[in-house]
């Protein structure tokens, strides 16, 4: 007996590891939903540049051994692969109300891996984390809180049949789940892993002597407006704490997530440190959507602890428990339905529900009113919000309500609402009767209904809930044996330790890579690492108009080829370009000069409409220019380097 409850409290020390909370899932899959929507919508434009069968990029996604999953080799017209990036961006909206989550969720997992995985030469190790919180999180209830999934199963599951019942919150219908799950383990893993291997591949000189993060703001193509601002700032001083402050920042990260006492505080932590660190990242440095993906994640580490200590700040500070009464028709169905909804919504208890039958206090002219319309009353200052007013008010009262509710306290507007508010008032018996419920009462429970609003519990007890338990967790093992491999693998710095040590070093398992490859979860976390870019890369296309005048027709200027200062480069671009420019150059990537060449001077191409004038591109050359940035404490004068990629057969540069 003795060890068993040592065995118990064992396994309770390093529940922190598998438990998380209901709020949190709610939270991201919200965020995850969003990041998911604009991953998408921002490759829009782009369609037909990167994306079908007729853009730069024709080659087949997949490689010759590992295969990689797209549906775009399927999708690959115009018209195609807009309705395929049409359907992700609907299911991604699902996603962000909680609408049919799983489905929604895996349809999203679908077509944003395939659209990374069509394109891989565009991609940062953004959009492969972003691959692997897919995966990652298909295993979690996304859905269980702030959904409309969620919203359907409490209204199914607790059918409120008086006020009384409205007014009892016990069955927690507001309240948080903890959810023990592999799944969750698995994104602790993942988050730790990106921050432990990106520090110990950063095993340059500029990261030990403190000029990495001068060297970072040095790069011209890579720098935002607000880092070519802030670079005059980073002194030698200033980059020496900065550089070394990033390094024990990812070291510490596995640490603070994985300490199982008092986690909450510890993950709080890691939550601002990292919150911020990606913040001024994404200020200074193009890096997509990285910084974004990485913060959305954080959502899922926020402890129940921390909810708890914000609905008490939220409650005596901001709400001050002011509560209020909605007066409504409970002899009508629709009625009684929608304060049903309105109960759910209502996360901090601010309204007391009533109806003809209530003795308590109530407003002046309430034998006027409550006959005509819904009434809302605030207590402690005698004022009441009636018809359309009421439900702006309601909505103001929950959480983002205000999003939309001052909509119907605009005087024009406000009155459209109210036309609108009287014709549901005066026909609510016949849209009951035609949804469905009572007209002269509220729900009927017998004893057993009741009973099971008591006794109602979440449980996986039965027989298909536990295959499918069992399964899931066999696919994350497999999942997370299969990453564990590509991290020591794939990241030099453990093999170069392996090797500095005498050890024998990693190799890849097949199937495991395989496994890895398939979604490109590629655990390959070398930011930066293992020392900061030295020398601006770009690509500046020189090209020649039928009227014989020459310009780039990125920017409609005259090429600029022998300079790569900021004030001289295209900064209009996003990921995409940069990230193709600065690859297109590279001895592997050949392939795409011709298709890039054939499309600049294609005569359907009207992506440069607005800086040719009219005129059409005659003829182009491509030119890959760098140049070497200097070090810290270093006033060199480089020169700038320039090549020309698609110089004709027998013509040397």
């Amino acid at each position: 007996m003795a060890m068993k409850k040592q065995l118990i409290s064992f396994v309770k020390i390093f529940k922190p590891w598998f438990i998380v909370d209901s709020r949190s899932l709610g939270i991201f899959r919200v965020l995850l939903g969003i990041l998911s929507f604009i991953d998408i919508y921002r490759r829009w434009e782009y369609i037909d540049i990167f994306y079908t069968n007729n853009s730069i990029i024709t080659a087949n996604a997949s490689s010759s051994y590992y295969k990689m999953f797209t549906l775009l080799t399927t999708f690959s017209t115009s018209w195609e692969v807009h309705l395929f990036f049409l359907i992700g961006l609907l299911f991604s909206i699902f996603l962000i109300i909680g609408f049919k989550t799983k489905l929604s969720h895996l349809i999203c997992a679908i077509v944003i891996i395939s659209i990374h995985n069509r394109a891989i030469i565009l991609e940062n190790a953004g959009d492969m984390f972003l691959n692997s919180l897919l995966i990652w999180t298909l295993f979690l209830p996304l859905g269980i809180s702030y959904s409309i999934d969620a919203l359907k199963n409490s209204l199914s599951k607790f059918k409120e049949n008086s006020i009384n019942d409205l007014n009892n919150r016990e069955f927690g219908l507001n309240k948080s789940q903890s959810i023990f799950s592999l799944a969750f383990f698995a994104i602790l893993y993942q988050i730790s892993s990106i921050y432990f291997f990106t520090s110990i591949n950063k095993t340059g000189y500029d990261w030990s002597n403190g000029s990495a993060v001068y060297k970072m703001y040095q790069l011209d193509t890579f720098i935002t407006p607000i880092g070519f601002y802030i670079r005059d700032f980073i002194s030698s001083p200033i980059s020496k704490i900065l550089t070394f402050g990033t390094v024990y920042i990812e070291l510490i990260i596995p640490i603070l997530l994985f300490i199982p006492f008092y986690s909450y505080i510890f993950r709080t932590i890691a939550i601002l440190l990292l919150s911020s660190f990606h913040i001024i990242i994404r200020m200074s440095i193009k890096v997509g959507l990285f910084s974004f993906t990485m913060i959305t994640t954080f959502a899922l580490l926020i402890d129940k602890k921390v909810y708890e200590l914000l609905d008490l700040i939220i409650n005596k500070y901001l709400i001050k428990n002011k509560q209020y009464i909605l007066f409504y028709d409970s002899d009508c169905g629709f009625c009684h339905y929608s304060i049903r909804v309105i109960k759910r919504l209502d996360i901090y208890n601010r309204i007391i529900f009533a109806d003809k039958t209530y003795k308590g206090k109530k407003p002046a002219n309430y034998n006027e009113l409550q006959s005509e319309t819904a009434i809302l009353f605030a207590m402690e200052d005698n004022k009441i919000w009636t018809k359309h007013e009421a439900f702006g008010k309601v909505l103001l009262l929950i959480p983002f309500g205000f999003i939309i509710a001052w909509i119907f306290f605009i005087p024009i507007i406000s009155k459209i609402f109210e036309y609108i508010y009287n014709i549901i008032a005066v026909n609510r018996t016949k849209i009951s009767i035609f949804l469905g419920y009572s007209a002269c009462g509220a729900y009927i429970l017998d004893d057993e209904s009741r009973l099971n609003i008591i006794d109602y519990k979440i449980t996986y007890h039965n027989i298909s809930n536990i295959a499918l338990k069992f399964t899931s967790s066999i696919m994350i093992l497999i999942l997370i044996i299969a990453t564990f491999n590509y991290n020591l693998v794939g990241n030099d710095a453990v093999n170069k330790f392996m090797k500095a040590n005498g050890y024998k070093k990693f190799i890849y398992k097949r199937n495991l890579k395989r496994i890895c490859y398939y979604p490109r979860m590629i655990q390959r976390w070398n930011m930066f690492s293992p020392t900061v870019l030295g020398t601006d890369k770009t690509v500046i296309v020189e090209a020649t108009l039928h009227n014989g005048e020459i310009i780039n027709p990125f920017t409609g200027q005259s090429p600029v080829l022998d300079n790569l200062d900021y004030k001289n480069l295209w900064h209009d671009h996003t990921q995409f370009w940069r990230k193709f420019f600065t690859r297109l150059s590279k001895k592997n990537n050949k392939k795409y000069v011709d298709t890039f060449e054939r499309w600049l001077k294609r005569s359907t191409n009207d992506y440069f409409e607005k800086n040719l004038g009219g005129q059409k591109i005659k003829s182009v050359r491509i030119w890959s220019l760098s140049e070497r940035n200097n070090d810290i404490n270093k006033n060199n004068e480089y020169k700038v380097y320039k090549q020309l990629l698609n110089k004709p057969k027998n013509v040397t540069n």
